[in-house]
């Protein structure tokens, strides 16, 4: 008797949780979220994201080339408006310095040919 009432709370728990993450990934996929995206020549297309659940602050913009591939300079904002990474691209491949910003530091991650070859961290001194 003792297992049935184990089994019946693990199966009415296991189907609880069940429904709570279906529930979840319904309102998270349910947002959509704005792009804008303008042509800048035959060979760029700028697109700018912004946050789901505020469409009136960019979460990260930059380019695409012809083939739909990141192209040049991408900026990443945080809820605030401050920049948390700046990153360049080269067809699609991650190419030169990537900075990540945060309170504390700054992290310089160098690419070449879409690999990591340096890592350099600063941290920030407030006066």
């Amino acid at each position: 008797m003792i297992k049935k009432i184990i089994n019946l709370k693990n199966t009415t728990m296991k189907a609880i949780l069940k429904i709570v993450f279906l529930l979840v990934c319904i309102s998270t996929f349910g947002q959509e979220q704005k792009t804008d995206y303008k042509k800048i020549n035959n060979d760029l297309v700028k697109a700018t994201y912004y946050f789901a659940d505020n469409a009136s602050i960019i979460e990260r913009e930059g380019f695409f080339n012809k083939e739909g591939k990141l192209q040049g300079l991408w900026v990443t904002y945080n809820l605030e408006g401050d920049k948390t990474a700046i990153a360049n691209y080269n067809n699609g491949e991650k190419e030169g310095v990537w900075q990540y910003l945060s309170k504390e530091k700054i992290s310089f991650v160098t690419y070449k040919n879409n690999k990591i070859i340096n890592v350099e961290e600063k941290a920030l001194v407030v006066n």
